[in-house]
């Protein structure tokens, strides 16, 4: 995989954009020491290049009604014909799915899941995941963030 020469003034510009990414170009330019078209180009090589993935919002989960925060660990039935393929599928599609790694141990997947009321988690596990194709589930309730952080140390 190629991984691009990243130098200061890029990692520079990362690090703020992560910040935020709506600072203005010409004060993101003062602040790591070039001109704004330096600091323009220098933000398209990188958007071009996959370095910048994407921009977004993050959204405060109380302030829209998210009150459930969990994480499900999932065992698909390696005796059935594309289980692993079916649970994909499911978890792709399924929208208070956030996230869903494949991990080693005894689970497969880990998912993360945000849910409006208990009401709502309580169906995803209790029906929805409930395919036959998937042999087991754990779910740990978040109490509480010690650390969230979207930034990357670059």
């Amino acid at each position: 995989m190629h991984h691009p020469a990243l130098d200061r003034y890029d990692i520079s510009i990362l690090n703020l954009l992560q910040q935020n990414s709506q600072i203005p170009r010409i004060e993101l330019a003062e602040q790591i020491g070039l001109s704004s078209s330096q600091c323009f180009r220098r933000i398209k090589r990188l958007e071009e290049e996959g370095v910048i993935d994407h921009y977004v919002a993050v959204v405060n989960k109380k302030k829209v009604g998210i009150d459930v925060s969990a994480v499900i660990m999932v065992q698909y039935r390696k005796s059935e014909v594309d289980a692993r393929k079916r649970t994909i599928e499911l978890i792709q599609n399924h929208p208070l799915i956030h996230e869903c790694h494949s991990i080693t141990g005894e689970d497969d997947f880990m998912l993360h899941v945000y849910c409006k009321t208990m009401e709502e988690f309580n169906h995803l596990i209790n029906d929805t995941l409930q395919a036959s194709f998937i042999s087991g589930l754990h779910t740990y309730m978040l109490l509480s963030s010690i650390k969230s952080k979207q930034a990357l140390q670059v």
